[in-house]
């Protein structure tokens, strides 16, 4: 029997065998991308212990940490993101160089404040503020910055009920 032939008998087993290889693939895929972000997987890193334990005490505690912490734009932005996020942090986490306390980049609390306004978007279009670089400029992180992980380390920030 030649390849040809081969091909012709088996045609539809492969492409099943290629579409279940495939589906499995995705939704492992899937299953990591939702795992990666969640604070028992962000919490396993000895630097980010604290920030885990207290964001299990806050208000937005069902959220995963990629909700706050990674861009929401479009699917290709936030796995870029998601990649070159995990490699500083692996890296990082490896030197074992990060602070006793982490504090977010610029970069990073731009991002926090857009998953705030992405989020709380019904909430924020019955608010009458001025956004003007004089009050907070629209940054919500100016006076909700210990939402989610507390004044300290021993606190998870205030809960509102």
């Amino acid at each position: 029997m030649n390849i040809k032939d081969l091909f012709k008998k088996h045609t539809l087993f492969a492409l099943a065998c290629g579409f279940a290889v495939g589906a499995v693939a995705f939704a492992g895929g899937a299953a990591f991308m939702h795992i990666s972000g969640s604070p028992e997987f962000c919490g396993n890193c000895h630097s980010m212990t604290h920030e885990a334990e207290t964001f299990k005490l806050s208000s937005h505690s069902e959220q995963n940490c990629a909700e706050c912490h990674l861009p929401h734009q479009n699917a290709v932005v936030y796995m870029v993101e998601k990649g070159r996020s995990g490699m500083v942090d692996m890296y990082h986490e490896v030197a074992r160089d990060y602070p006793a306390r982490i504090k977010l980049s610029d970069d990073a609390k731009e991002m926090v404040n857009a998953n705030c306004l992405r989020c709380h978007e019904n909430t924020m279009k019955d608010v009458k503020i001025s956004v003007e670089p004089k009050d907070t400029g629209a940054d919500c992180l100016k006076c909700h910055s210990r939402i989610a992980h507390g004044s300290n380390h021993k606190e998870g920030g205030i809960r509102i009920e």
